[in-house]
């Protein structure tokens, strides 16, 4: 099994970060994820309802960053996937990609940070 869906880019304004300002002030952040499972019986029905539908991923990740807030982009990353495995559980692997442009920033030789991880259902 290697079938996969994915969601890139989704733009989502909201606070994390360990600066004062971080915490009080709504930021723009990128992210995608890219989650695994078997697509078998979808691929054979033609049914929604086989799949991991893009609609309620994509609401589990924007009610996770924007439900929340964490100093660490890493500690994000893994309460995104911790909700979207209780979610789908279907989803045996999640890819996680956050991208942050804080304003503090804005005169760098770069346009943002992020963090990624690859996360396993159960730790495994």
């Amino acid at each position: 099994m290697n079938d996969k869906i994915f969601i890139d880019d989704i733009e989502i304004f909201a606070k994390h970060g360990t600066s004062v300002g971080e915490k009080f002030r709504l930021q723009r952040f990128l992210i995608s994820a890219k989650a695994q499972f078997d697509a078998t019986q979808a691929k054979d029905s033609d049914m929604i309802s086989h799949t991991i539908d893009y609609t309620e991923l994509l609401g589990t990740i924007l009610e996770a960053v924007q439900g929340s807030s964490f100093n660490l982009l890493e500690k994000l990353a893994q309460h995104i996937a911790n909700t979207v495995f209780r979610k789908f559980q279907q989803i045996t692997l999640l890819d996680i990609v956050i991208k942050k442009f804080p304003d503090s920033l804005a005169d760098r030789s770069f346009s943002g940070l992020g963090f990624s991880s690859t996360f396993l259902r159960n730790g495994q």
